[in-house]
């Protein structure tokens, strides 16, 4: 069952620049982590109970992961959206019944929790991530 919306992710590439102008919104970046396995740099910024994840990539996408090369195929300055659930496996099995495809491989440990990603053809053009922190 969906808990609420974690986060949503924007996508950028410059790092810096795009921390110091959501700092400039009022929004300052809280968290910061390098995910080698993925080539990127993540932070996270606090609205609320929902944070922005500012992302870039430090490293060109080598093509032997599914999740991150849709990831970072996906266009536009919105990413993806990330909602919370209490139970990954239960939340899975309900949004395949509903036609979402989740992409294989995808649940793993994310940086907050164990995440899945679903194929956005499947969830009306929009990447989402369930997490289960």
């Amino acid at each position: 069952m969906v808990k609420k919306l974690r986060h949503i992710a924007i996508m950028g590439e410059d790092f810096n620049r795009m921390v110091k102008k959501f700092e400039g919104f009022g929004l300052p970046c809280t968290e910061v982590m390098e995910i080698k396995s993925i080539g990127a740099k993540i932070g996270f910024a606090p609205v609320g109970e929902v944070m922005l994840e500012l992302i870039t990539h430090t490293e060109p996408d080598k093509g032997e992961d599914p999740v991150t090369s849709l990831v970072r195929g996906q266009p536009g300055s919105i990413n993806h959206l990330c909602f919370e659930v209490d139970d990954l496996e239960a939340s899975i099995r309900d949004f395949e019944k509903a036609g979402a495809r989740l992409i294989e491989g995808s649940v793993r440990p994310g940086a907050h929790g164990r995440v899945a990603f679903f194929y956005p053809e499947t969830t009306e053009g929009v990447l989402i991530e369930l997490c289960e922190v």
